[in-house]
């Protein structure tokens, strides 16, 4: 199973807070994974979802609520190589639209009536729904993305509006045909993620946060010290090639004595660090450093006098 689809098989066992929660969460089901027809006259209502999980959570809100007898089907998706499970509501389910703002005065859309949701507990059972329905989250190890993918612009406006309600960042854009509520950031969806009760994937994701976060300072330090390790090799290359060309010019036994000693510890020791040329021979790192300038400054000048 991937990431989401455990995430949402966690979020199927969390408890039934109460018949308003019920049915707040019902409705984000049926706004995100539901359909309507009407066939001869016969109003019906549909559920089709990859998840079986989410399935039985329908099923049990459909009875709990309405003591209704819901039809289920499932067929195979040979180009996903998995299950869709269908729930059907026949009897009852102009009832079930209208009491979850499915259906109302204004048409089928979400923005018809949404007085349901002024609590803090519905608020989050609908959240809670709209990623039964129709929300997934990526595997943190690849990116952080959470997203809702809405059929209408209204229901997605107002799911927009209830995670910012609920003191979450999240955006919206269009897709296609659809609208997609989204979360691109580990905290947001963090805490989405713990309103609705997915604690697992939760930790999940924190220990996946950790194993990047020590990952990253492992190989910054490594980075830096390969950096360090180029500078020092590089720049050991050159002051031997400045120290080279000064004993073909000239000879290093015509340089001051200072100079001769820090040209003959390099040479002599070519992956020295210049603390270890320092300690060699009795005096400070930036007094060999200051020499060793001064050599490549010789160098240059010989260079220099001889084009």
């Amino acid at each position: 199973m991937s990431f989401s689809s455990n995430a949402k098989a966690e979020v199927c066992r969390t408890r039934f807070e109460g018949e308003c929660c019920e049915l707040a969460e019902l409705s984000a089901i049926l706004h995100t994974a539901g359909s309507i027809s009407i066939s001869d006259g016969v109003f019906s209502l549909r559920i089709d979802t990859e998840n079986a999980a989410v399935a039985r959570r329908a099923f049990t809100l459909i009875k709990q609520l309405f003591g209704l007898h819901t039809k289920t089907q499932m067929h195979s998706n040979p180009l996903k190589r998995n299950h869709i499970y269908s729930l059907i509501i026949e009897d009852g389910a102009q009832l079930v639209a209208l009491d979850t703002r499915l259906a109302g005065e204004e048409g089928f859309s979400f923005g018809a009536d949404a007085s349901f949701l002024k609590k803090r507990c519905c608020k989050i059972a609908f959240l809670r729904g709209a990623f039964l329905g129709g929300g997934s989250v990526t595997n943190p190890e690849k990116r952080y993305h959470m997203e809702f993918v809405c059929g209408q612009k209204e229901f997605a406006s107002g799911l927009l509006n209830i995670i910012k309600d609920l003191g979450i960042s999240a955006k919206m854009i269009q897709r296609g045909a659809s609208y997609v509520v989204y979360l691109k950031e580990g905290d947001p969806i963090i805490t989405l993620l713990t309103m609705i009760g997915a604690h697992s994937s939760i930790l999940n994701i924190e220990n996946i946060r950790i194993m990047k976060s020590v990952r990253n300072s492992v190989n910054r330090k490594v980075n830096c010290e390969t950096g360090n390790l180029s500078k020092t090799v590089n720049a050991s290359l050159k002051q031997r090639e400045d120290i080279e060309y000064i004993r073909t010019r000239m000879g290093l036994d015509k340089l001051p004595r200072g100079l001769r000693e820090a040209a003959e510890a390099r040479i002599n020791n070519p992956d020295a660090s210049l603390k270890e040329l320092a300690d060699a021979i009795g005096t400070s790192k930036s007094g060999v450093n200051h020499r060793l300038r001064k050599l490549g400054s010789i160098a240059d000048g010989l260079r220099t006098a001889g084009r």
